[in-house]
């Protein structure tokens, strides 16, 4: 039998990365824009996500569904119903209810087959962030051999060192999701001001320091890289962008500039997460021997 471990489109991971694991699966997710309900998948270059984008610019607001009860009762019902061995990397209970549901799907599972090896983890990570702990993840399991109980807990004991910073190109945004006040937002915008945030040790965001213009707050990033980063792990980076490549270029030639063996593996923010933050996120995230 075989060893599954199961994540969600808010990981960001791309379909090329997850297409090249074996014993992998991610729940795809909804979002619905201009009264269209559409399903996110790891993306795999299709215009769909520049669309959303082009939209969210057009003033149009996006909105985002947690996955259903019964799409995490048939994955995980198939799955331990032919003996495999499951974990499931939640998105941040910290930003959404989906791990809620996930814990309850597994309850039920139980009552059904209580010899199950079914785990769920929440991450308290989100995006790629949430892609680089399911990165280790999948090297703990395919290269050390852990077992589900054993990788289970140790994300549990590890999630902490997945580090986020994170910075938008408009405070409007996180303003319509709740993050900002309206006052902040308009002030922000006027005078350039640009957050400079990270997640949590409650997997929430949280606005760490503000600074004037696009690429201080860029540079601003890089910094904390160069401060936190563990030096036996810094060598594997992911940097997503929400459709800004060129600043993400600039962003990857500063990491650069600090570590030149750094392999940076550059992603796109997705329509869940990117449905909150706007076009114009840019991310960074990397493994810190200090957790957050």
């Amino acid at each position: 039998m075989a060893f599954y471990i199961l994540t969600d489109a808010a990981c960001d991971l791309s379909k090329e990365y997850v297409d090249r694991q074996k014993d992998f699966y991610v729940f795809p997710m909804n979002y619905t824009i201009d009264n269209e309900e559409k399903t996110f998948y790891p993306y795999d270059g299709s215009p769909a996500l520049k669309e959303l984008y082009d939209k969210m610019r057009d003033g149009l607001v996006p909105t985002t569904a947690q996955i259903n009860l019964n799409d995490y009762l048939d994955v995980f019902t198939r799955l331990t119903a032919e003996g495999h061995e499951v974990v499931y990397l939640c998105f941040s209970s910290g930003l959404s209810g989906t791990y809620q549901t996930a814990v309850l799907a597994r309850s039920m599972v139980l009552e059904q087959n209580p010899a199950a090896r079914l785990y769920v983890v929440d991450t308290l990570c989100a995006a790629a962030g949430q892609g680089l702990l399911v990165h280790f993840a999948l090297k703990k399991r395919d290269e050390e051999g852990l077992n589900a109980e054993q990788l289970a807990a140790w994300v549990a004991d590890n999630r902490q060192h997945a580090i986020h910073w994170f910075t938008v190109d408009k405070l409007d945004y996180l303003y319509r999701g709740g993050r900002v006040s309206r006052s902040t937002a308009v002030v922000g915008d006027m005078l350039r001001i640009k957050p400079v945030m990270n997640v949590n040790y409650e997997g929430k965001l949280i606005a760490q320091e503000k600074v004037a213009g696009r690429k201080r707050s860029l540079k601003t990033m890089a910094e904390k890289y160069e401060e936190f980063a563990d030096r036996a792990l810094w060598n594997t980076v992911f940097i997503a962008h929400g459709d800004c490549a060129e600043d993400a270029e600039y962003l990857s030639e500063k990491v650069r500039e600090i570590n030149p063996n750094v392999q940076i593996t550059p992603l796109r923010i997705g329509a869940i997460i990117g449905s909150h933050t706007g076009p114009g996120i840019m991310t960074l995230f990397f493994w810190s021997q200090k957790a957050r």
